[in-house]
């Protein structure tokens, strides 16, 4: 494992902390390169942040003094095919799960903290599952449950189509259906965004209309197809099929927040996913859609890091 560490950008936190954004490489056995990023304190609670679909090692807290409330240090890696790491055809979640173990050593991790967010929710899972050992808490942000448990009639327009597509016609289906949308994520990040919350509950549409929150949704947007769509085409495949694992071999602790009203993830869904898992704590935001759990961003890191 070779890993490549560009230097440091460091700012001073109110409260006298340092906080640091740092990006760096690690290279896999098969060639690959996995891109990440770290805020926060570097002597810090280790925490691994699972970016959502689409997304990219960007994703963070739109609070710029959070991490160095919390003494965090949290790293975001880029999945397969996004940002700066390399495509891995075929590409399962379970799979994702050794990136996520490579990273954690290449910053000197031995246990941490995880937080799966959309997308990132069933890697996070992969990793309660393919490495309990290093996990010290595990937590889902509105994570995505299996595709058997949802009930198509539930989601929104493109993830009922995209769905579709996977199961019944395949991956040269379901890419044919992304094309469009994955173009305009490159040109207009924020166009994007706009679509997909246009049906979204009030409580969504107002954190959009953030400027922090905007800033930080569109900038991961466009580094994630920086390098073209492979990535969304790869995870929204993967998010579709069988995950590689059984919720039942996830023998840690899971931690999860939901939005009431979010037809990304329909609480059904999440409902039935949480039965099979060993689940210490499960909160569901009233009148939320897919954005409503950042209202309450810093209760989530801090109930997940008390909890590590």
């Amino acid at each position: 494992m070779l890993l490549h560490r560009p230097p440091a950008s460091t700012s001073a936190v109110p409260d006298g902390r340092i906080r640091v954004m740092e990006t760096g490489t690690v290279e896999r056995p098969d060639g690959r390169v996995v891109s990440f990023a770290s805020w926060g304190d570097p002597a810090g609670r280790p925490l691994l942040l699972l970016h959502g679909t689409p997304g990219s090692r960007l994703s963070r807290s739109s609070d710029r003094n959070l991490y160095g409330r919390l003494r965090a240090h949290v790293v975001s890696f880029d999945r397969p095919g996004y940002g700066g790491s390399s495509a891995q055809r075929d590409r399962t979640i379970l799979s994702v799960a050794d990136d996520a173990v490579a990273v954690a050593d290449a910053v000197g991790w031995a246990r941490f903290s995880v937080l799966g967010v959309s997308g990132g929710g069933p890697h996070a899972l992969a990793l309660g599952a393919r490495a309990p050992e290093r996990v010290r808490a595990l937590g889902l942000a509105v994570g995505a449950a299996p595709a058997d448990f949802v009930d198509p009639d539930d989601l929104i327009a493109i993830n009922r189509e995209g769905l579709r597509r996977a199961r019944e016609e395949g991956r040269e289906s379901l890419e044919a259906f992304l094309a469009e949308p994955a173009a305009q994520a490159a040109s207009d990040p924020g166009a994007m965004l706009d679509a997909a919350m246009a049906d979204a509950p009030p409580v969504d549409r107002e954190m959009l209309s953030r400027p922090d929150v905007r800033e930080v949704l569109v900038e991961s947007l466009r580094e994630a197809f920086v390098n073209g769509p492979v990535g969304w085409f790869d995870d929204s495949y993967a998010l579709s099929m069988p995950w590689g694992f059984d919720l039942g071999e996830v023998t840690v602790p899971v931690h999860m927040w939901y939005g009431e009203a979010d037809r990304n993830v329909p609480i059904k869904a999440v409902e039935r996913m949480a039965s099979q898992l060993r689940v210490d704590s499960f909160e569901i935001i009233p009148g939320a859609g897919h954005l409503g759990w950042l209202m309450q961003e810093e209760h989530v890191l801090r109930t997940l890091l008390a909890a590590g």
